[in-house]
């Protein structure tokens, strides 16, 4: 079984909008909550070119992304160590197929005693393709020697569940995230689930 990690493990929401206004603050450019929600993709070259960050300019706004990010500290959503112990203890392998940053993604990790936990870690640039082309998810479950039939992906967004469909995969959708409930349910994901508490159910069931 294989999650993201940005508003499905951690509840990331409210820092990345935090980050993200103080980026484009840098390019004059105002960012309110309605606007972020609109125009959020986990693949955050998307975002820059729908809000009007020149490419040119993209290099930059990764650099000062990562440097306002230090001083966040996400919590870890309700259920999320819970709902990763159970898989542990079901046998299944377990991965983590983030668009974020590996060094940030790692300083994640540690701090939530969670660098140990999973059997693979695909990361931004792991792969030339971002989400939602399938090619992260694919990576990661090539290094688990998983077909795609035997596995779930676990995530929040829209472009989560379009990976998880491309790379063959059961594709679960977790709310409270980044995409809205009525964005999640247009793409027909395997299973909705209300919260990660709601995947321990179904991995005891």
């Amino acid at each position: 079984m294989l999650f993201d990690l940005d508003g499905t493990l951690i509840d990331a929401v409210e820092s990345h909008y935090r980050v993200f206004s103080r980026v484009l603050a840098a390019f004059a450019v105002r960012l309110d909550q309605r606007t972020f929600k609109r125009h959020y993709s986990p693949n955050w070259y998307q975002f820059y070119k729908r809000v009007g960050i020149p490419e040119t300019r993209w290099p930059e706004a990764d650099q000062l992304w990562l440097r306002y990010y230090a001083e966040e500290a996400p919590a870890m959503r309700d259920g999320a160590d819970e709902a990763l112990a159970s898989v542990r203890a079901s046998g299944r392998a377990l991965g983590l197929i983030t668009a974020g940053d590996r060094s940030r993604v790692e300083r994640d990790l540690r701090r939530l005693s969670w660098e140990s936990l999973f059997d693979v870690v695909v990361c931004a640039g792991d792969v030339a393709e971002r989400k939602p082309h399938p090619a992260p998810l694919v990576h990661g479950l090539i290094r688990l020697e998983v077909p795609p039939a035997a596995a779930a992906y676990v995530g929040d967004t829209v472009e989560d569940v379009e990976m998880g469909k491309a790379a063959g995969v059961t594709t679960l959708a977790v709310l409270g995230g980044f995409s809205s409930r009525e964005a999640l349910e247009a793409m027909a994901p395997g299973g909705l689930l209300s919260s990660l508490r709601d995947l321990v159910g179904l991995l005891q069931g």
